[in-house]
């Protein structure tokens, strides 16, 4: 529901160039440009969490599309072959265009990015370790951000009653 003193973005300030890939071409380098583009990405995930507007963050996603499209254009100018290689295998050798058929071309691809864009291919679990992103952007107005104790958390008082679980314990094993 909007009143009528809701803006939205005027559709120059939406206005960008898109990129515009398939998604086996877009699987064959998301790692690469995740780590490449990993300072505009997170710059625009703080400020969606913080803002709570999407509205305020549309220079940040512009700029988030803008590495995109840099990183892929780099691509297409120094690995043009290996990436096509790639993307094929990924495209044709299983219906949920899992990479386990594709080591042996994504190996030749990464070897080729490593070489001619200094990027290398992020170790597993690298995107789900928890970083600290610095930022130039200021605090939003009335943000209290979450504050976290190194020291013992409460836990429940001991004179709440417990219930047993309706169907069970998960570890029905170890009973």
């Amino acid at each position: 529901m909007f009143t009528k003193d809701f803006e939205l973005p005027s559709d120059e300030e939406l206005t960008t160039e898109e990129l515009n890939i398939s998604t086996p071409a877009l699987r064959a380098g998301a790692f690469h440009m995740g780590k490449e583009c990993e300072a505009e990405r997170n710059e625009f995930m703080l400020c969606r969490n913080e803002e709570n507007d999407p509205r305020k963050c549309v220079p940040e996603g512009k700029a988030v599309t803008a590495c995109a499209l840099s990183f892929f254009r780099k691509i297409k100018k120094s690995c043009l072959e290996e990436f096509n290689q790639y993307a094929n295998c990924l495209d044709k050798s299983s219906a949920d265009l899992g990479y386990r058929h594709c080591r042996n071309t994504q190996a030749v691809f990464d070897k080729c990015v490593l070489e001619n864009l200094n990027v290398e291919r992020p170790d597993y679990g690298y995107f789900c370790r928890a970083k600290v992103h610095d930022t130039e952007r200021p605090k939003p107005e009335g943000y209290v951000p979450l504050e976290i104790t190194d020291g013992p958390q409460p836990y429940l008082s001991e004179d709440v009653p417990v219930r047993k679980a309706k169907y069970g314990s998960r570890f029905h094993w170890l009973q």
